[in-house]
């Protein structure tokens, strides 16, 4: 079964990630977390930001599953990981104050595009880490897609 699902409609040919996909994402993220010894929150959005799939270790808070959607939902939007864009626009402090307080964005570490093929097919958002584990944990999740 593929990582990737393609749906034909009248409007759009759309690519997105698969249940299995974001499922095998979480798993592999969540096998990351363990090794690091983080109680994190993965939430996997398909193309159109829906949520996909979503875990949490156990004693992880509500906040942070809100945290890890945020991120996912910022990496989709921005078709870029948060950190790298966060790097790119960090001295035009409008920019950074603007889209910081948005709704459901946050401009940290954690979130990641999936990419297909050269296409952003959804993402991936964790949250709970320190010290810069929340991105590694997301990277490895998103290894997982078709791999």
């Amino acid at each position: 079964m593929s990582d990737i699902d393609h749906r034909k409609t009248a409007v759009l040919d759309r690519r997105t990630v698969s249940l299995a996909g974001a499922q095998r994402i979480i798993d592999a993220a969540l096998a990351r977390a363990e090794e690091l010894d983080c109680l994190v929150s993965v939430v996997v959005l398909d193309a159109g930001g829906n949520v996909s799939a979503l875990a949490r270790r156990d004693g992880v808070t509500a906040t942070v599953t809100t945290v890890a959607l945020h991120k996912a939902t910022t990496a989709l939007t921005l078709r870029q990981a948060t950190d790298e864009f966060v790097a790119a626009v960090r001295t035009n402090e409008v920019l950074v104050t603007s889209l910081s307080s948005q709704p459901g964005f946050a401009l940290i570490a954690g979130g990641v595009p999936l990419v297909a093929n050269g296409d952003v097919v959804g993402a991936v958002g964790v949250s709970g880490a320190r010290n810069g584990k929340d991105l590694d944990i997301a990277r490895a999740g998103a290894g997982a897609l078709d791999r």
